[in-house]
């Protein structure tokens, strides 16, 4: 079960981190980044409040989600490669 945990935390880490490329990877295509952040609205409204605690989940939580993506947003012109 700890093993589990710990892999957890990778997992979540990987996604924020994916969320943020996918920031940058949006901008040089050409779209709008907010897009992701009302595809985590949907997934969040979705859940209902049902959701497990995040120590347990793979994912990290919608909000925290909408929260690292509008900062990857903000600071997209020092993080994304030009």
């Amino acid at each position: 079960m700890i093993a589990q945990l710990i892999n957890l935390q990778y997992g979540r880490e990987d996604e924020l981190q994916s969320d943020s490329l996918g920031v940058c990877i949006m901008i040089d295509a050409g779209y709008d980044p907010q897009g992701m952040i009302g595809v985590q609205e949907v997934l969040r409204d979705a859940s209902g409040g049902q959701r497990q605690p995040e120590f347990f989940s793979s994912h990290p939580d919608p909000g925290n989600r909408i929260a690292e993506i509008e900062e990857a947003i903000r600071n997209a012109a020092t993080f994304c490669p030009q």
